[in-house]
Formats: structure tokens, C-alpha cells, sequence
């Protein structure tokens, strides 16, 4: 495993490398240069059903998976990278036709475990999936066993996922991988982004990725 003090520097740099950022000892992290460019960290991948990310507020603080594969890199490093400095996220996904569609932000900011990982930045939208996160903004992470969505309902546990719910929200990257459209009676469950194929669409791959907006080191 490669030192990645160049990370952003290397135009080309793709697989696992270890980082370093404030607050943390040195990490591994999967690096893409494939999808959009070079100098992306990849935060989240799901691109089967083998992987349950139905999982409680410690293992989301933690994260879990498999870098190789279908993994989220915890919250607490993702407030550390995104701290470190001004990030940028993009987000990828992949329908069962083989389409693709992006959502890019040009600003993006969690927050520490203090106030619940708080989305508290999150730029200006370009892509073509339609941008499903602005509700999310200024909103908590949720799990089904830490509720800190705005309303009565417990929207981690209905929407059977983990994110930053609103009430309860126009996204769900973390719920039911599903193959493709799924019946009414799961509205809400599975990993949908509403602005494409609304919220009965479960996709094939989805990739959550972070990058520096300034990659001069």
C-alpha cells in the first residue's frame, strides 16, 4: 500500500492507497480516476445485494465493507476528509439498462459525531440525474436506532436505510438493493435517487466520491 501525500496530484492514480488527514491515523481509501476525472475518494460503492447497509449508528460511525467491493468508509473519517478541506461530491449510479447519470456538488461538509454528522455545506448542483440531496441539507444522519430525521417518524427504520433524512426524504442511497423497479407496497425502501427514476427504481451501482476543490499540494 502506497503513502499518498501526492494523492490529488496524480492524474492517473486508481485503486487503494493509504491517506493521511488531521484527527485520524494514516487510513486506506479507494481511489477512482475512471468516472470523473482524476483525484476522487470513493465514500460509498454498491454494486450488489451481498453487502446489508441496514446497520446501526455505531457501524455507519465506523464504517464497514470491503474497499475492494461494497463498502461506506464511516462517518467519522468522512468528517475528517471533508474538514481537512473544501470537498466537492460526486455521485454515480448506474440503472439496469446499463444508463448512467450523475449528481455533482461543488461543496460538501459533514460535521463531527457532536451534532450528529450535520450535512452543513452542500454547493451548487450539476449533473443530469436531477438533484435529489438539497433537502438533505442542514439535516442529521439517521440510523434505525439513532432517529435525528425533523419529523415524528423514525424515517431510517421505515425507509429501511441510513442518511440524512429531511421528512423523510427525495433520496435513499443506503436502503433495499433491489434489481431495478420494485412493488408499491416497499415505496421509500430502496436505494432510489427520485430524480431519475423516482422513488420505485432500486439501481445497479451507485458510487458516493469526494475531492479537494483545490488539488495543488
Amino acid at each position: 500500500m502506497k503513502n499518498s501525500k501526492s494523492l490529488f496530484i496524480e492524474s492517473d492514480l486508481k485503486g487503494i492507497f493509504e491517506i493521511t488527514v488531521p484527527g485520524l491515523d494514516p487510513f486506506p481509501v479507494m481511489c477512482d480516476a475512471t468516472i470523473a476525472g482524476a483525484g476522487w475518494t470513493v465514500i460509498a460503492s454498491r454494486s450488489n445485494v451481498n453487502l446489508n447497509f441496514f446497520r446501526n449508528w455505531t457501524e455507519y460511525t465506523r464504517g464497514f465493507g470491503d474497499l475492494s467491493g461494497d463498502f461506506f468508509i464511516g462517518l467519522d473519517k468522512l468528517h475528517a476528509i471533508t474538514k481537512s478541506q473544501t470537498h466537492e461530491l460526486y455521485i454515480y449510479l448506474e440503472d439496469f439498462s446499463g444508463v448512467t447519470r450523475f449528481a455533482q456538488y461543488d461543496d460538501f461538509y459533514i460535521e463531527n459525531e457532536n451534532v450528529l454528522y450535520k450535512m452543513t455545506k452542500l454547493g451548487t448542483y450539476t449533473g443530469d440525474a436531477g438533484d435529489s440531496l438539497k433537502t438533505q441539507k442542514d439535516h442529521k444522519f439517521s440510523t434505525y436506532d439513532s432517529d435525528n430525521d425533523s419529523t415524528n417518524e423514525n424515517c431510517a427504520l421505515t425507509r429501511l436505510g441510513a442518511w440524512w433524512y429531511s421528512s423523510c426524504t427525495n433520496s435513499n442511497l443506503f436502503g433495499i438493493y433491489y434489481s431495478g423497479t420494485y412493488a408499491s407496497s416497499m415505496d421509500y425502501k430502496g436505494m432510489y435517487w427520485h430524480g431519475w427514476h423516482g422513488s420505485l427504481y432500486s439501481y445497479k451501482t451507485m458510487k458516493m466520491m469526494v475531492r479537494p476543490k483545490c488539488r495543488c499540494l
